[in-house]
């Protein structure tokens, strides 16, 4: 099945499901790195797409684990990045 290519409020819907639990952190980090791989195999992105790419790439820790369900990054963090991605700051 052919997935148009995500914008940063798919990006953003995304993360709102994983706070949710509708989406697992580890099928987030899949679907965060088929979209890392697919750029990544691009010649030139735009201004855009390579912000995107930015943020995929940072975002492919979301599922870092310190302990079972014990995450690195917390749903607080999650809900910065949301924040950080809906005005277009980088992700740190």
């Amino acid at each position: 099945m052919f997935e148009s290519q995500p914008t940063n409020k798919d990006l953003i819907n995304k993360l709102e499901d994983v706070l949710k639990g509708d989406v697992s952190r580890e099928q987030f980090n899949m679907w965060a790195y088929k979209w890392v791989q697919n750029l990544d195999n691009r010649s030139n992105l735009s201004l855009n797409e390579n912000q995107l790419h930015e943020y995929f790439i940072f975002l492919l820790g979301i599922d870092l684990e310190m302990e079972p369900d014990i995450y690195f990054y917390d749903n607080r963090q999650i809900q910065e990045w949301i924040e950080k991605i809906k005005h277009g700051i980088q992700l740190s």
